[in-house]
């Protein structure tokens, strides 16, 4: 349970920090239209999500090098919803 909140927890920063890097200069309600609406294009929040899992690296190493293996298997479980919304902002919506 602590390694999918705290997997989670990273994805929604890594899109945050994303954010601040890339989109900063267009507004944050541009930034909330490519999720909700899609505009422009789907697979600009397929970017964003992609860049956001990478997020997930730190967690999945500080509970791996924990032992605390169930955590980490939860990260991975996070990683994994992370990567459905992917597949589907990329190849569905």
């Amino acid at each position: 349970m602590l390694g999918l909140l705290s997997g989670l927890v990273f994805g929604i920063i890594g899109l945050t920090v994303v954010y601040f890097i890339i989109y900063q200069s267009r507004g944050f309600d541009f930034y909330v239209k490519m999720f909700t609406r899609m505009e422009p294009t789907p697979a600009y929040a397929a970017k964003n999500i992609s860049l956001a899992m990478i997020c997930n690296l730190a967690p999945f190493y500080f509970f791996l090098n924990m032992k605390a293996h169930q955590s980490t298997k939860g990260v991975i479980i996070a990683t994994g919803i992370m990567g459905l919304l992917f597949i589907l902002y990329k190849f569905v919506w």
